[in-house]
């Protein structure tokens, strides 16, 4: 009895140290979905890239390299690195800068990669090979850093199916973006409605009064503005061309390598979403991009002329160059006809999330 108890005693405890480095080495839940999309844009462009550049090889390998590391980060990021409930320390995503596309066509024997790991506090780099050798798979989608010691080994493929695998990729890389797009949404409108009730507060200290500045429809209308663009035409619904919606920028600078390396993608996200929102209220509103400062001299100056608020916003910020009819445009904001009925936190609102995630990656 004694010996099957003592069995089922270790027993319990290996599964409960299994079970303890399961938990430390999870990723951060919202953070895998949004990242794995991330990396599924930058594979889909880097094989629409091969795909413009030309006619493609008779044979070759075809190697997808990995975006993302996953590490305990050795900055603070507050608890998003605690898993709910337990507490458990979980891995945050670090970026791979690689000296190559993340999709490469292999039609040499080697071809040489090097790679740098920056973000969350870490920093390293190394090299590695892909190097193509009879008998494997056409296709290798690498999921950790390889090494010198442990090179890629890819097969070779006939061309046109190489064709169909980077026009999946880029298929995929095409429906992970609106994926993105999709899940920020209703983040989005969050952040429009607090962008803009600190915007009316930051007006209020001026007038006196805090009120809602924009309606319900001018908030929604700044929210379609920044997912899908500028309206051009209101009655053919036709959009400006060639200017990407800010939403569309935010991705895009999600793609660049050195885009998290002092922050965690979540903050980094929200940071700029809020940025956006408060410029677009304030657009409409007809605020220049300096009234708060303008606000601010005047508030110092209570019983002063425009022209010596002018003069003294220039003592203090000479490189604005702040122009008479700018200071008139902060002076005299004023809501929109409807807006007075528009609650500042409407009902249901919630400080959701920056990226739920919850769908399946």
């Amino acid at each position: 009895m004694s010996l099957n108890l003592a069995s089922e005693t270790a027993a319990a405890l290996m599964a409960d140290a299994a079970r303890s480095i399961d938990e430390s080495n999870r990723k951060h839940p919202s953070l895998e979905v949004l990242c794995a999309r991330l990396e599924r844009i930058m594979h889909g462009l880097a094989a629409k890239a091969i795909l413009d550049a030309g006619e493609l090889p008779e044979r070759a390998g075809i190697v997808t390299l990995p975006v993302w590391s996953w590490e305990h980060p050795l900055i603070d990021v507050g608890r998003k690195d605690k898993a709910h409930g337990t507490g458990e320390r979980m891995l945050m995503p670090v970026r791979n800068a690689w000296d190559t596309p993340v999709v490469v066509l292999v039609t040499d024997e080697a071809v040489p990669v090097s790679y740098r790991t920056r973000g969350m506090g870490h920093a390293t780099a190394g090299q590695s090979k892909l190097v193509r050798r009879l008998g494997e798979a056409p296709v290798a989608a690498v999921t950790t850093l390889p090494s010198l010691t442990e090179p890629v080994f890819v097969g070779s493929g006939m061309k046109s199916r190489n064709a169909s695998y980077l026009t999946a990729l880029v298929k995929a890389g095409e429906a992970a973006h609106w994926d993105v797009l999709t899940d920020l949404e209703p983040k989005l409108r969050s952040t429009v409605f607090q962008a803009h009730s600190f915007v009316c507060y930051e007006i209020g200290l001026s007038t006196g009064t805090v009120e809602p500045m924009l309606d319900e429809l001018g908030l929604e209308q700044v929210v379609d503005a920044m997912m899908y663009g500028e309206i051009r035409d209101e009655e053919a619904g036709e959009r400006e061309k060639g200017k990407p919606s800010a939403m569309f920028r935010l991705i895009e600078l999600c793609l660049e390598p050195d885009c998290f390396v002092k922050v965690d993608p979540l903050k980094y996200m929200t940071k700029h979403m809020r940025r956006d929102a408060e410029t677009q209220i304030r657009r409409r509103l007809g605020d220049p991009h300096i009234g708060p400062k303008i606000r601010e001299i005047a508030r110092r100056h209570p019983r002063a002329e425009i022209a010596d608020i002018v003069d003294a916003y220039r003592e203090v910020y000479p490189k604005d160059r702040l122009s008479l009819p700018r200071a008139r445009a902060a002076l005299s904001v004023s809501p929109s006809a409807s807006a007075r009925s528009t609650l500042l936190a409407p009902e249901g609102f919630t400080g959701s999330p920056v990226y739920e995630g919850s769908q399946a990656a």
